[in-house]
């Protein structure tokens, strides 16, 4: 007989991986072993005694053998849990909506970093607004959409949480939605794609700084994306999406998402809206 004596959830964590991605919801935590480990030295530290309960288990002739209420999975659930309530509690802030076309977005390059139209109807929030609002870390973007031919409401949501651990071990969730300064010409940064919208139609603009008609930096060696598509927008060589484009249009010019499948999804309404995680 051999014998050892051990926290129930510091075994289960020696016997994870190195690196360990764990999909809960619409949550993506990817951790180390050591932030596994710091982790649930938080929990033991900040949870109420009486959630955390731990127990200990000996190894007994091949096998382990518990004793006490062994609840560390249970736990680690319950807190990933409270995070999502306290993030749903955050409130959206819109920042560009297309629902009636009474607002040309075929504009300039200080329109679109002043902002224009109605909040209530069609606008653009403005390009500086932006950035100072998301220049912090922890933000995640969402866009809803309704197809013109079927009223289909798409969404895409852009939300990769990662935990990583800070020399005063709090727990800090990060998402990567950012705006660059007007030195960087507004610079798009964007990550963690899912929703039904079925294509990420922002993975070839990530990283893209904005252009209009009268400021191209779309990085393509003849022509103005701006200009061709009828709008504002971070564009590649042109898009992948164009949701500032001309809403009484259709094909390249008008407002539309990438399918995927070598065809664009016109639409007859967007909105896009970002906020803080935690």
């Amino acid at each position: 007989m051999c014998g050892s004596v051990e926290v129930a959830w510091l075994h289960s964590i020696l016997h994870l991986s190195i690196a360990t991605t764990i999909d809960i919801g619409s949550l993506i935590l990817e951790m180390s072993l050591k932030n596994w480990i710091l982790l649930m030295f938080v929990i033991a530290m900040t949870y109420p005694r009486s959630s955390v309960q731990f127990c200990m288990r000996r190894y007994v002739d091949g096998k382990w053998i518990s004793k006490g209420n062994c609840r560390g999975p249970e736990i680690m659930s319950e807190i990933m849990k409270e995070l999502q309530l306290r993030t749903d509690e955050k409130k959206w802030t819109v920042f560009q909506r297309r629902m009636n076309g009474d607002v040309n977005f075929y504009r300039g390059w200080n329109d679109y970093v002043n902002g224009f139209g109605n909040s209530e109807g069609d606008f653009w929030l403005g390009l500086e607004e932006l950035h100072e609002r998301t220049k912090e870390d922890n933000m995640e973007l969402e866009i809803h959409m309704i197809t013109k031919d079927t009223g289909t409401h798409l969404v895409a949501k852009y939300r990769l949480i990662k935990i990583t651990m800070r020399f005063k071990v709090s727990l800090l969730l990060s998402s990567n939605f950012r705006i660059g300064p007007g030195s960087d010409n507004y610079r798009l940064n964007v990550s963690g794609f899912s929703g039904n919208a079925t294509h990420d139609g922002l993975a070839s603009h990530n990283n893209r700084p904005f252009s209009t008609r009268d400021a191209d930096n779309d990085g393509l060696p003849a022509g103005n994306c701006a200009a061709d598509r009828e709008g504002g927008w971070w564009y590649r060589e042109c898009a992948l999406s164009n949701l500032n484009g001309n809403f009484n249009k259709t094909g390249a010019k008008g407002i539309w998402w990438w399918e995927g499948s070598s065809r664009r999804i016109h639409l007859r309404y967007s909105e896009m809206k970002f906020r803080r995680i935690f």
